[in-house]
């Protein structure tokens, strides 16, 4: 399949999504009311609810740039903004989350940061994120144990699969880090059935790059262990990253909720919704992360206030960054001289792109804008 013609499926999928949504939603809705409750939230809520999503994409930014930094690498931190902007468009528009990383990367060996390093930034906030995800995860449920599952009610089953699965994630993302082995082991198998399917023309001369970037990861990945005060601060980001994500429906609730709920609870919910529902391959978890949040907050928000709720909710956590990394990519290509279409198709030469790495590069500085 063509990448235009992924990328095309991929929007269909999103707006076919949104519209059931909205067809579901208005079934049980009358429209003026929905657009008077919308009405209800207040300016100052809109300008804090935009500018924790900010914070939320600059905490990915922080991450992301102190690793490169301890790394030896100079880059600028409005640069690595803008990376993670477009890294967050990509990872919305794409089943799984595939094509988020791949652009970043991209993104980044622009500017002189080999693939390998670059993965492991990456990798290493995206551990950092899922990991405090499952322990703030752990404390909620464990101190609102009741209160969740009165809230989940049927749907309780879905949140013990997601969190068994975020676990299964933490666990393999550990193994991939550290242990050469597993990763040769896949990269090596990669490469036989690409080699037997013949979609890899000359896997030894094909095999050398990728395990040259494979030894790069692996390098950037023992160097952090060494300085476990680095983890301890990626933690900690991840952490901050987490909450201010969190905090988004807070605002929203004070608006139009109940007003029956303490913060700690519609955290709380929030946090372990995100762990039920996000694990779904569809792009930005569509349809999933709808279904759970109105099996979740009904009660919290009202019957007659859930699906608005939910729209304002669903734009603040995930349609924000398709606006933000539409204009994001759009200007970069623009002044870079390529189509906003040329600038997608980048995401699909990226394997490509890492072999390209030197073996033993030496750490130095790369360009600072």
């Amino acid at each position: 399949m063509k990448p235009l013609t992924k990328r095309l499926l991929n929007l269909a999928l999103i707006i076919g999504t949104f519209v059931i949504v909205l067809i579901i939603g208005f079934q049980d809705n009358n429209l003026a009311d929905t657009v008077r409750t919308l009405t209800k939230i207040s300016i100052p809520s809109v300008v804090i609810c935009v500018a924790l999503y900010l914070a939320y994409v600059g905490c990915d930014c922080v991450s992301v740039w102190y690793f490169l930094r301890r790394q030896g690498y100079k880059i600028s931190l409005p640069y690595v903004y803008f990376t993670s902007i477009a890294g967050q468009y990509y990872s919305n528009i794409t089943p799984g989350a595939t094509g988020g990383q791949p652009m970043q990367i991209y993104y980044l060996h622009q500017r002189g940061i080999p693939a390998g390093v670059a993965t492991s930034a990456l990798i290493t906030r995206f551990f950092s994120f899922q990991f405090m995800l499952f322990v703030l995860g752990t404390v909620a449920w464990a101190t609102h144990y009741d209160y969740v599952k009165g809230e989940f009610g049927d749907w309780y089953w879905a949140l013990i699969v997601g969190y068994v699965w975020n676990v299964l994630v933490c666990g393999m993302l550990l193994t991939f880090s550290f242990f050469r082995p597993a990763v040769r082991w896949i990269v090596n198998l990669v490469l036989k059935l690409g080699a037997k399917l013949h979609l890899i023309k000359n896997p030894d001369k094909t095999g050398e790059k990728w395990m040259r970037s494979v030894d790069s990861f692996h390098n950037s990945m023992r160097d952090i262990l060494k300085r476990p005060v680095d983890m301890v601060i990626q933690l900690l980001i991840g952490g901050i990253q987490l909450f201010v994500l969190m905090c988004i429906l807070w605002f929203i609730y004070q608006d139009i909720g109940n007003g029956q709920g303490r913060f700690t609870q519609i955290v709380t919910l929030d946090v372990l919704e995100y762990t039920s529902a996000a694990y779904t391959p569809l792009p930005g978890a569509s349809g999933a992360q709808e279904l759970m949040f109105t099996q979740v907050f009904s009660g919290v928000f009202g019957g007659d206030n859930i699906f608005p709720a939910q729209l304002l909710w669903r734009f603040f956590t995930y349609y924000i960054s398709l606006v933000l990394g539409l204009v994001a990519v759009t200007t970069v290509g623009l002044r870079s001289g390529k189509s906003l279409r040329e600038v997608a198709s980048i995401r699909d030469e990226v394997e490509a792109q890492k072999g390209n790495d030197q073996q033993a590069e030496p750490r130095g500085e790369a360009a600072e804008n």
